[in-house]
Formats: structure tokens, C-alpha cells, sequence
């Protein structure tokens, strides 16, 4: 069953780049037991050859993850960042998008990461539920609107 909880959903996270959203959001499942510690580092390996941004209107995302390997209990991990940073977008690499919400995910089957990804790109898919999302005024109304709108029964 898929983890989502106020300790790993950030409003107004900084990050430099894409690499330290990436890493902030992994030591959040990693500090929850959700992963292993070295999840970051493969996220950001996979990050560079597999780019995880996507265009969406109007505020681009990106859902960072790596294999299952290193996932000890399914979970996600949001960042809403304070300015965005740039992620390589999944379709044209040498595109760079301006990234405003980071949904890192955590699956520990191959599976359910499909599962999980589509689930998360048909809800976002609708450029409302992005502004929505972005303008929670906390983690805890974050969790609860995230945990409604993907149906988690968590």
C-alpha cells in the first residue's frame, strides 16, 4: 500500500536544482524507512539518463524515481518548491522546464510504479488540480487533498 504522510510532503521547499530536490524529498522517505538510504543517489542516476520533467499546463512537474530496488515500503514524497528548478523534460532531453511541484515516488514493484505513474499523470493531466495542488497552505491539507484525489485509502 502506497505511503504518503506530512512528513514527506514540504510546501515552499528550496532547492538549488533539480538534484537537490530530488535528494531533500528521497532523505524524506529514507528518514520515514520508506527506502534505503542510497535511494537518492539512484534517483539522481536515473534522473540524468531517464529526465522525469513533464510541460504541463500551467505549472510543469516532475516525478522522480528509480527502480524498486532500494524501496522497502511503497511511498510518495511531494515538494512543492518555493521557485522552481529546472528538470530535463521526459520527452525532448535537451528541453529544460521550469519544475514547480517535485512527486518523487517510491515503488517496490514494477507494477505498481506504472500503476502509481499513470494514476499521477491522469490527475494532473488537468491543469486545475496542478494550481490546486500548488496553493495548499500546508502539509497536512496537502496530504489530505493528495490522499482524495488519488483515491488512497491510506
Amino acid at each position: 500500500m502506497l505511503q504518503l504522510n506530512q512528513d514527506t510532503v514540504f510546501i515552499n521547499l528550496q532547492a538549488q536544482d533539480c538534484l537537490s530536490a530530488i535528494n531533500k524529498l528521497a532523505d524524506s522517505l529514507f528518514e520515514q524507512g520508506f527506502v534505503t538510504a542510497d535511494y537518492g543517489n539512484m534517483t539522481c542516476r536515473r534522473e540524468e539518463i531517464h529526465p522525469t520533467g513533464l510541460p504541463t499546463s500551467p505549472i510543469c512537474i516532475a516525478f522522480p524515481h528509480a527502480d524498486c530496488e532500494g524501496v522497502l515500503q511503497s511511498a510518495l514524497a511531494v515538494g512543492i518548491l518555493e521557485q522552481p528548478v529546472k528538470f530535463r523534460n521526459m520527452a525532448d532531453p535537451d528541453e529544460q522546464l521550469d519544475v514547480h511541484i517535485v512527486i518523487m515516488m517510491a515503488n517496490s514493484n514494477p507494477t505498481e510504479q506504472i500503476d502509481t505513474l499513470r494514476n499521477l499523470a491522469e490527475l494532473f493531466g488537468e491543469g486545475e488540480k496542478l494550481v490546486e495542488l500548488q496553493h495548499q497552505p500546508d502539509s497536512e491539507a496537502a496530504v489530505n487533498w493528495l490522499k482524495r484525489e488519488l483515491r488512497l485509502d491510506i
